[in-house]
């Protein structure tokens, strides 16, 4: 499905990609989600998505931006917990929408979304998750990490994860932090030399407004 991400990538950034407002940049924004405004990811998903925007596919997303101060990589107060699996939902019209969070006050469940607990750090507990009856024989087209910010807990879900992602499907780490860069190349690297992995990469989405230090994507086509 995304055989050609590497040369839509470089279109991406040829043709400046990153300053051109799309509809999805309006939904992320409508429903309080920063991958819009914030760190301006919405101009890159429009870019690579919009050919495959009304198949019937399966999304999922971990970190369901929870507003629990108290919970590491936490929305704050104002966090609108949801928004951007409202906004996946709005965005492709014919797919089913999951999600997961450690935060189970933040869960919930409505039409074409179904959203599930889990905890990164935890092997046992990610299994458990995909072992749910409503996950366990889905296999996805799109598996999005923006949960806890921190290099062991992505590594982590993502060796615990990616046999539920499609041949062919994108796998997406949100908001790489220079703290972590190095592991994150570093691992990278390694995905890259084991040859079982069509694309591996990480890429900067450049933010016309305002400077941000994670507005990095790790990108894995399987």
């Amino acid at each position: 499905m995304f055989n050609n991400i590497d040369e839509l990538i470089d279109r991406y950034f040829e043709n400046k990609m990153y300053e051109k407002r799309t509809e999805l940049c309006n939904i992320f924004s409508s429903y309080g989600s920063d991958k819009g405004n914030h760190h301006n990811y919405s101009t890159f998903y429009d870019y690579i998505f919009s050919s495959i925007r009304y198949k019937k596919l399966n999304i999922f997303e971990v970190g369901l931006g929870t507003n629990n101060i108290n919970i590491p990589s936490n929305m704050g107060l104002n966090g609108k917990p949801g928004a951007s699996l409202r906004s996946w939902k709005d965005y492709f019209e014919n797919s089913m929408i999951y999600g997961a969070d450690v935060d189970s006050g933040c869960l919930f469940e409505e039409d074409r979304i179904k959203t599930f607990y889990t905890d990164q750090t935890k092997k046992e507990v990610i299994m458990k998750c995909w072992n749910e009856p409503d996950l366990l024989n889905i296999q996805f087209d799109i598996l999005i990490d923006d949960g806890l910010h921190e290099y062991n807990a992505n590594r982590n879900f993502f060796e615990n994860s990616i046999d539920k992602l499609k041949k062919g499907g994108i796998y997406i780490l949100e908001d790489i932090s220079e703290e972590y860069l190095d592991d994150i190349e570093k691992w990278f690297g390694e995905l890259t030399g084991s040859k079982k992995y069509f694309y591996v990469e990480t890429v900067t989405i450049p933010i016309p407004t305002e400077v941000q230090e994670n507005n990095r994507l790790g990108i894995i086509v399987k």
